[in-house]
């Protein structure tokens, strides 16, 4: 029988594979009981997600719950089909009233609905030409989650996308629409904490203080020291204290890094994992990886990857334009310095976290060091 794997990286399985976020869990919970709209930011892949699918999970007998990720939408036809596929049709206790209710509401912009027999959900795409039909489709989805009666929350994760789109005035067209919804609770959540906060926080835009901010930061160190040790031992592996604290080390405590190293170790089939396995793991993981990252290395212009690299090998910087700084890793003017340094910002490669820039991807900058330490 194959075992299965407790440290996940892919997605949200269960309370039982979930670690900590207690506090954090019970404010959104919270904010959600009392018509709070709440907005969670924080770093790439350090678990926003999957909190929103913990929360999800404690609150599915209370609400209709539903999670959009719009990431890869670029306009605002993209982004309501995604709402609508999501949505529609799930709030309708038979498929046949769903049937109706389509060709009611949709009749003008051809609805093709489609049926997985397998799954047994249902999925809708409206044929949206213009920003007109988009912005109407938008408020008869709004409409007809108004008209179920039910309590619902949206979740709407990588929000500061809408920022992107072509069409004016995106930001006050949403937020107008959202404030007519009297039984739907909206949880944002996004990974750009730039564009999050200048959203909710500048005066002049529409989002201004219309939602509760909360920052997402990374695992109690101590908790989830313990929850790796309790998993391999739920399973009759044993792990070190030593290799957990090397792991956390290494990974500064990121959710993912953390969870793909544990990952690996445990599916390398050993049942007394040492600082020796880990390491070699670790070796391999950034073997694995290294054909990307040096694709990365050839890709960015020269003062970017110089900068870059720079960064990674004294494991972040407080003053990018500092001469110490410039002078030691051969850089050219602070100029040139700062102007890199926005293009690594804007491509995401480079964050500002802990009150100094460092990498996003922990691997890349493990790879970095590896192979270009001074």
């Amino acid at each position: 029988m194959k075992t299965f794997n407790p440290f996940n990286t892919t997605g949200y399985i269960s309370p039982k594979y979930f670690c900590d976020r207690e506090s954090e869990t019970k404010r959104i919970i919270e904010a959600i009981n009392n018509d709070r709209n709440l907005t969670l930011y924080s770093l790439r892949r350090i678990g926003k997600t999957g909190l929103i699918r913990h929360v999800f999970f404690k609150l599915k007998k209370e609400y209709e719950l539903f999670y959009l990720d719009i990431h890869s939408t670029s306009n605002l036809a993209e982004f309501v089909n995604v709402l609508g596929d999501s949505v529609i049709g799930k709030l309708d206790t038979t498929s046949s009233k769903f049937i109706k209710i389509i060709k009611e509401i949709f009749s003008s912009l051809k609805p093709t609905i489609s049926f997985d027999p397998l799954t047994e959900n249902t999925s809708v795409q409206l044929s949206i030409e213009s920003s007109a039909e988009a912005k109407q489709s938008l408020n008869k989805i709004i409409e007809y989650i108004e008209s179920s009666g039910k309590k619902v929350v949206i979740a709407i994760d990588e929000f500061q996308q809408i920022a992107s789109y072509p069409e004016k005035n995106i930001e006050e067209l949403l937020r107008s629409y959202m404030q007519k919804t009297k039984n739907i609770s909206y949880l944002f959540a996004g990974s750009s904490k730039r564009l999050i906060i200048s959203m909710f926080t500048d005066k002049k835009r529409p989002f201004y203080q219309s939602t509760e901010l909360m920052y997402l930061t990374k695992i109690d160190r101590k908790k989830y020291s313990k929850f790796i040790s309790r998993k391999y031992s739920e399973n009759g592996k044993n792990i070190s204290s030593e290799s957990i604290e090397f792991i956390l080390d290494w990974t500064k405590s990121h959710t993912f890094f953390v969870q793909y190293i544990c990952n690996k170790l445990f599916a390398s089939g050993v049942d007394n994992i040492d600082t020796k396995l880990v390491k070699q793991t670790m070796y391999n993981v950034l073997l694995e990886n290294g054909d990307s990252y040096n694709q990365i290395k050839m890709l960015l212009p020269k003062n970017q990857w110089n900068l870059l690299k720079a960064i990674s090998l004294e494991d972040g910087i407080e003053q990018i334009a500092a001469q110490s700084f410039i002078k030691k890793h051969n850089l050219s003017s602070p100029s040139s310095v700062t102007l890199a340094l926005k293009a690594l910002l804007q491509k995401e490669l480079v964050t500002f976290i802990d009150e100094k820039y460092q990498l996003e991807n922990v691997f890349l900058q493990r790879w970095i060091e590896r192979e270009f330490k001074l």
